[in-house]
């Protein structure tokens, strides 16, 4: 059997639905202590069984380019076997073993930025709104080569191996959910709002281009020098710019979706992300003036589980919903 033989939309729904099945029971097996994984595991098991095959069709490809058509199939195709295979290395304990399955899901990956490349590279990906969702695909691969790092026990520069993880998490949800988001109130809106919200926007998306690594360059520096100047800035715009997607998302986007289930999830989506942004500001400016501590833990039961469960999954299942509606 081959892709160009299968209905790949049903395979995707397929692929999507399984993957869900299959992280609700590795959370109950966590929950029950058969298996032993920590919170950043689980969020970025979501994003390889969930997340990702939500978020790969949304980005809308021109029709007349074959090549581009087929590599899009084909990541679609393989994505279930390199999701199985990267998700085991998060069930398997640090090691070589673990780390040769996180490479499958690192070439994979490399197979979803080309395809953001090809994207970038048409006359279409130079506008700023498929732009942004060619650059969430170009992202990934920086999450998935610091799942390998985490795999081979790997700490660059001396970060824990939280942070390492962390940023595996970072560049899967930021691309994936919160770039891919972007895009898509982009492209919804571009057609009626011409004036100062479109300005607006154009402004927000450009900083979200960048920001996924301004955010780690910011740690890092922090991580060498000591110095948070950059981590509160980079954190705090990302914050900013967030929120006023997700305001743009209520008050353009909402209020002409259909079906009522979409128009549900993006308002749970939208208002979710509004709070974590505020919590991770908050953490942001106390970690810089160090007038008050928010510690990873908490950001991580916040910020972390919110943001994959309700801003990310949310988010992507309700945009998903309003385009098989005929709405994109």
């Amino acid at each position: 059997m081959s892709f160009h033989t299968l209905d790949l939309a049903r395979w995707n729904r397929i692929s999507i639905g399984l993957g869900g099945i299959v992280w609700l029971l590795i959370v109950l097996a966590r929950l029950f202590g058969w298996i032993v994984l920590d919170d950043l595991e689980l969020i970025l098991l979501l994003a390889l069984y969930a997340i990702t095959p939500l978020a790969v069709p949304l980005v809308s490809l021109p029709e007349k380019h074959r090549l581009l058509c087929d590599l899009a199939d084909l990541v679609i195709f393989l994505q279930p076997l390199a999701t199985f295979i990267g998700g085991a290395s998060l069930l398997l304990g640090r090691g070589p073993l673990a780390a040769a399955a996180a490479v499958v899901w690192l070439l994979f990956t490399v197979l979803i930025a080309l395809l953001g490349v090809m994207l970038l590279l048409q006359k279409s990906g130079r506008q700023l709104t498929h732009a942004s969702l060619a650059v969430a695909l170009i992202y990934v691969p920086i999450g998935s080569t610091w799942l390998v790092l985490d795999r081979l026990g790997i700490r660059p520069l001396g970060f824990s191996q939280t942070t390492v993880l962390l940023t595996a998490v970072h560049f899967h949800f930021i691309t994936l959910a919160a770039l891919m988001i972007t895009g898509l109130t982009g492209r919804a809106i571009q057609a009626t709002q011409r004036g100062v919200p479109w300005k607006i926007y154009r402004i927000m998306a450009s900083c979200m281009l960048i920001d996924p690594l301004l955010v780690a360059a910011g740690i890092t520096i922090t991580q060498v020098t000591g110095m948070h100047s950059l981590e509160s800035v980079a954190a705090v715009l990302l914050a900013l710019c967030l929120i006023l997607i997700a305001l743009f998302n209520l008050r353009f986007i909402v209020p002409v979706t259909t079906p009522l289930r979409a128009r549900g999830l993006l308002i749970f989506s939208s208002t979710a992300v509004v709070f974590t942004m505020l919590f991770a500001s908050a953490y942001a400016l106390g970690a810089a003036t160090r007038l008050w501590t928010i510690t990873i833990s908490q950001m991580i039961l916040v910020h972390g589980w919110v943001n994959a469960l309700v801003f990310g999954l949310c988010g992507l299942l309700g945009w998903r919903l309003r385009r098989e509606q005929g709405k994109e």
